[in-house]
C-alpha cells in the first residue's frame, strides 16, 4: 500500500464574502515533491495555499497531514508542524515595526527558544549573506526595496531549516536579480529533497521547479498530476487558463507554449 499524501485536500470548500472562493477542491500534495499551483488571478490560488498549510480552515472537506486531520492536531503536534514548514506571503509580511534581524530572529524565538543569544546572531548573520543582505541587519522593511523585502521574507522562513515550505507568488512584482536569487534559493530547497507548493505566474519557475502542477479555475480544481502530464491535457478549459497565465507575464515557457500551439492548432 502507497504511502498517503504529505497534505491532501479533500472536497474543501471556502466560502468568503459570500462566494466559494474554493468549491469542492481536491488535491494531493506528495512528500519530498515541488507542487505548482496555477490559474488566472482571484481564482483561489493563495486560499488553497493557506488551505493546506492550516492557515485557513475550511467551512466544508477536509485537509490531511500524512493521513491525520490537520485541523485535528494536537497543539503539540501543530507546533512541531508549523516547526518543520515556512510559508512565504505574496506581500512578504514583514513585522514593520522590527528590524530585518528581529524579522528573522522571530521564528528562532518561536520554535528554538533554547538557543543562545550568539547562536541566534550567527544563524541570522548567514542567512543575510546568503541572501545578499549581510549590510541590512538593522535597517526596517520600510528601508528596503520590493525585492529585498521579499528576500528577507523567503529568509525568515528557512530560518527553521524546513522540511516542507509553502511560496506563495515568490518572485511577483520584484526586480529580476532578486528573482534570480529567490529562484537560486528554491532550486537548492529541491535539490536537497525540500516538499514546496508554490502559486506562480512565473513559467520559467514553474517549469525548473514543479513535479505536479494543479490547474485551478473559479475555486475548482480542473486539473492535477505530474507536470508533463497536466500541461498537456487535452481540456480546452485547462489549455485555455495556462495560455491566459502564461500571457499575463513577459517571459515564457517556449516548450510549454508550443505545446499550446500544437493543441490549438
Amino acid at each position: 500500500m502507497s504511502e498517503p499524501p504529505l497534505i491532501e485536500l479533500r472536497e474543501v470548500t471556502v466560502t468568503s464574502g459570500g462566494y466559494d472562493a474554493l468549491a469542492e477542491a481536491s488535491a494531493s500534495f506528495p512528500e519530498g515533491r515541488s507542487t505548482v499551483i496555477m490559474g488566472p488571478s482571484g481564482c483561489g490560488k493563495s486560499t488553497l495555499l493557506k488551505v493546506a498549510a492550516g492557515l485557513v480552515p475550511p467551512d466544508r472537506g477536509r485537509v490531511l497531514y500524512s493521513g491525520e486531520d490537520l485541523f485535528g492536531l494536537s497543539a503539540r503536534r501543530m507546533h512541531a508542524l508549523r516547526a518543520a514548514s515556512g510559508f512565504v506571503f505574496q506581500d512578504g509580511a514583514l513585522w514593520e515595526n522590527k528590524s530585518v534581524f528581529e524579522n528573522l530572529a522571530l521564528p528562532l524565538q518561536i520554535h528554538a527558544s533554547s538557543l543562545a543569544r550568539t547562536d541566534v546572531e550567527k544563524k541570522v548573520a548567514r542567512m543575510l549573506e546568503r541572501g545578499g543582505l549581510a549590510d541590512s541587519a538593522n535597517l526596517r522593511p520600510a528601508q528596503l526595496s520590493a525585492g529585498e523585502r521579499k528576500i528577507v521574507s523567503f529568509l525568515r522562513a528557512l530560518m527553521n531549516e524546513p522540511s516542507l515550505v509553502y511560496l506563495d507568488e515568490p518572485t511577483v512584482s520584484i526586480d529580476h536579480v532578486a528573482a534570480e536569487k529567490i529562484g537560486l534559493m528554491i532550486r537548492e530547497l529541491k535539490a536537497r529533497g525540500c516538499s514546496i507548493v508554490a502559486v506562480t505566474h512565473d513559467s520559467r519557475l514553474a517549469s525548473t521547479l514543479a513535479d505536479r502542477m494543479v490547474v485551478l479555475s473559479a475555486g475548482r480544481v480542473l486539473a492535477e498530476g505530474e507536470f508533463d502530464a497536466v500541461k498537456s491535457n487535452g481540456d480546452p478549459r485547462v489549455r485555455g487558463i495556462l495560455s491566459q497565465v502564461l500571457g499575463e507575464i513577459a517571459s515564457f515557457d517556449t516548450d510549454l507554449l508550443e505545446l499550446l500551439d500544437t493543441h490549438e492548432n
